[in-house]
């Protein structure tokens, strides 16, 4: 038991430390949008690369945050319900709805990304808009890490649920 919690401690960190450091990319994508609406709107002269920019930063900081969502308990949840459930039920949904949903769903994604991200690395893939054509495989590589960090947040948080069934809620 003394590993497991090592282990999980260890991916918590890493994935709590993920999400607050990439938080900082926010400041650079207000800053290439401000950049953008005042080029467009005050200049009349637009550009390609801002817009890229703003989808690969706002990528970065979803794919990066979500295993520390999850972590902290906070996607979505049907609170009105869930919240009236008792305690093991909660856990015996919880633990029902990742072997049905989540453990599939997650699993063939980061299935489909691997070998999609390798081959955008090997060809060299590069966007197709304007003149920047910035390269592809380093936005394909961080969503395929956020899905592996998202995935083993999911497996943890799993054990852990059946522990919390099993053995109590301040057993892990």
């Amino acid at each position: 038991m003394r590993y497991f919690n090592k282990v999980c401690a260890g991916i918590d960190w890493f994935n709590e430390k993920a999400a607050k450091v990439s938080a900082w990319a926010i400041v650079v994508l207000i800053l290439t949008i401000v950049y953008e609406v005042i080029s467009r709107y005050m200049f009349n002269s637009p550009t390609i690369w801002s817009y890229e920019m703003s989808y690969f930063l706002s990528s970065f900081l979803i794919m990066m945050a979500m295993a520390y969502t999850l972590q902290t308990k906070n996607h979505v949840n049907i609170d009105i319900i869930y919240n009236k459930l008792s305690r093991k039920m909660q856990l015996i949904l919880s633990i029902i709805f990742t072997l049905l949903f989540f453990f599939p769903m997650w699993f063939l994604i980061v299935k489909q990304m691997i070998p999609n991200t390798i081959k955008s690395f090997t060809i060299g893939e590069r966007s197709s808009y304007g003149s920047w054509l910035p390269l592809i495989w380093p936005f394909k590589a961080w969503i395929l890490l956020g899905l592996i960090m998202l995935l083993l947040q999911g497996f943890i948080e799993f054990l852990r649920d059946i522990i919390r069934l099993f053995k109590g809620d301040d057993k892990v």
